[in-house]
């Protein structure tokens, strides 16, 4: 587990498993997110086993609010696709609970899943994307020390619309834990 100030990160347990489908079917919600299809019940419960299929190349926790009578699930945070020879990975974060958006309990579990990925996985360079209408997420990339690096234009079809992807990648070097 690593523990910050407002937020728990832990391993995934069955028991989220109606978390993640009330939040993956949240049209508010999955607008930020890469993928748009409808979650079944099924299919998160074959993800969730899955991720034991890939142990070192996937690092995946629940976010979890720090709160005075328990901690309270609020997301999911991730580290994909895990290169050995590289040193790299792509970051991943959902706050599905959306009383907890723009509160600053996105960008605290970024920084310790990134602080995790540099220093106890070694990894040399994190890489992330955010669509350009997601505001909280730019801020949240910008705030942890991401670097926009490019942008992908009209590369998803969204809220009824084309909208840009933004590239972000943050090296060991400039982290500044």
């Amino acid at each position: 587990m690593l523990r910050g100030k407002k937020v728990e990160l832990r391993p995934f347990r069955r028991t989220d498993l109606a978390h993640f489908v009330k939040w993956f079917n949240d049209p508010e919600v999955i607008q930020y997110l890469m993928f748009y299809l409808p979650m079944t019940e099924m299919a998160e419960e074959k993800f969730i086993a899955g991720l034991a299929n890939n142990p070192g190349t996937d690092v995946y926790f629940v976010i979890e609010a720090i709160e005075k009578d328990g901690n309270k699930p609020i997301g999911s945070i991730s580290l994909d696709g895990i290169h050995l020879k590289d040193h790299s990975a792509t970051f991943g974060i959902a706050i599905g609970e959306k009383d907890y958006w723009s509160k600053g309990y996105g960008t605290e579990a970024c920084q310790l899943i990134v602080n995790y990925g540099f220093e106890q996985l070694n990894l040399h360079r994190i890489s992330s994307t955010a669509y350009a209408f997601n505001e909280r997420s730019l801020r949240m990339h910008l705030a942890v020390g991401f670097k926009e690096e490019g942008r992908q234009r009209e590369v998803a079809f969204k809220n009824g619309k084309y909208c840009d992807k933004v590239i972000f990648g943050l090296l060991r070097t400039e982290w500044q834990g």
